[in-house]
């Protein structure tokens, strides 16, 4: 996957920093493997282990209501419940600029749960 205009790309990828910032890391992506969006899954651990999800509710890549979908069909297709957390940033919590505190936060928070 190619992404013609970075600007554009980096206004959905990187929505909650500064948009020079997410243009130069826009930059910085590789191409994506399109076909890992079109292929059919091969094997869903999600239906054998405990899913932790972290929803990001300001994510325009990836919407909230396409993300609580899929949370919908995991707890369906593997019937348990998926523990979410929910915070306030875009598509890429991890980017020093937006909310890697928060990350890390979660993933000790579903680690000390295990």
């Amino acid at each position: 996957m190619y992404h013609d205009d970075l600007a554009l790309s980096a206004s959905i990828c990187f929505s909650d920093i500064p948009k020079e910032d997410g243009l130069e890391y826009m930059k910085l992506f590789p191409r994506h493997s399109a076909i890992s969006f079109a292929n059919e899954l091969t094997h869903g651990g999600y239906k054998n282990i405990p899913v932790s999800y972290l929803l990001c509710e300001e994510d325009l890549c990836i919407p909230p209501a396409v993300q609580r979908e899929g949370i919908v069909m995991i707890e369906k297709e593997s019937g348990m419940e998926v523990d979410v957390t929910s915070i306030k940033t875009g598509h890429i919590p991890t980017h020093e600029k937006s909310a890697p505190q928060k990350v890390i936060d979660w993933i000790l928070d579903v680690a000390a749960k295990a």
